[in-house]
């Protein structure tokens, strides 16, 4: 747990280091933010960088969820034990969004990887909006992702 104590610390300092708070990230700095941070804990192999747009039942919300996955080895694979989380939520009516994840390790390098996320049309459009709330949190694989103490709706 000390692994994730400090990557979840790391993030939260280049937030502040920007003058972003857990409870106030936008998200254009808050995904720039993110990146230099991937960039600094990055291992090989990948254990995965994902963004994740989810549109919540029954609401006009929708979830952006940057996540750095953490892995441990168990025998000749990469068992997932959780994750340092940024999540931004918006309130928006207006637009459709159909779920989606992109995964790092899909895309063979990480530029590769941010350049198929920049260059998806929801996800763009999200980077010109205000969340209505966002949440920098360590969550458990049983728990990924979802916020805990660190969130606030307090905008």
């Amino acid at each position: 747990m000390h692994q994730a104590s400090y990557l979840l610390q790391l993030f939260l300092s280049l937030l502040s280091a920007r003058g972003l708070a857990a409870q106030a990230v936008d998200a254009w700095r808050g995904w720039v933010t993110f990146k230099q941070y991937a960039r600094i804990v990055h291992e090989v192999p990948d254990p995965g960088i994902s963004v994740q747009i989810t549109p919540e039942r029954g609401s006009d919300e929708v979830r952006l969820v940057f996540l750095r996955q953490v892995v441990e080895p168990d025998g000749d694979w990469l068992r997932p034990v959780g994750g340092v989380v940024c999540e931004l939520t918006f309130a928006e009516a207006n637009l459709r969004v159909t779920p989606f994840e992109f995964w790092s390790f899909d895309h063979g390098t990480f530029e590769r990887f941010v350049d198929v996320v920049e260059q998806t049309p929801i996800f763009a459009e999200l980077m010109a909006r205000r969340p209505t709330r966002s949440a920098v949190y360590w969550a458990d694989t049983s728990g990924m992702p979802g916020p805990d103490v660190n969130s606030s709706d307090d905008r």
